[in-house]
């Protein structure tokens, strides 16, 4: 039984930041294709590849409170998407499965967030010509 109990314990522990994770994928389109993209999520090192064009999906984290996705392609103004922070509802699950602990991790380490919006597709607008 005490085994039993132990087990319980370790699974429900940081229970957001297992099923939830401390970062999130956004797939990332514009048109037209094949726009660099480029991630800056407060001062946390980008894991995404720095030639990665559009269609792609970048890894965004999400604890900062600043998260942009910047667009750039020759002939086409640049376009940045902010991202938002949204509390997860898998965080509030934390009281119900994972306790007092998993809640004050998941705030600790940003698990508790979503980014919104959650896809990013953005139409390219051609620069002015002189």
């Amino acid at each position: 039984m005490r085994r039993l109990v132990a087990v319980l314990a370790l699974l429900t522990v940081n229970c957001g930041t297992i099923i939830h994770q401390t970062t999130q994928k956004i797939p990332v389109k514009s048109d037209p294709p094949g726009a660099r993209v480029s991630v800056a999520c407060g001062e946390v090192e980008s894991e995404n590849d720095p030639q990665a064009t559009t269609p792609t999906t970048v890894i965004v984290h999400r604890k900062p409170d600043f998260c942009q996705i910047s667009l750039t392609k020759e002939g086409y103004e640049r376009a940045d998407v902010s991202l938002t922070k949204k509390m997860s509802a898998l965080y509030i699950g934390n009281v119900l499965v994972g306790g007092i602990i998993g809640f004050i991790v998941d705030a600790a380490n940003g698990a508790m967030w979503n980014r919104e919006p959650g896809t990013v597709d953005v139409k390219l607008k051609p620069t002015a010509t002189e």
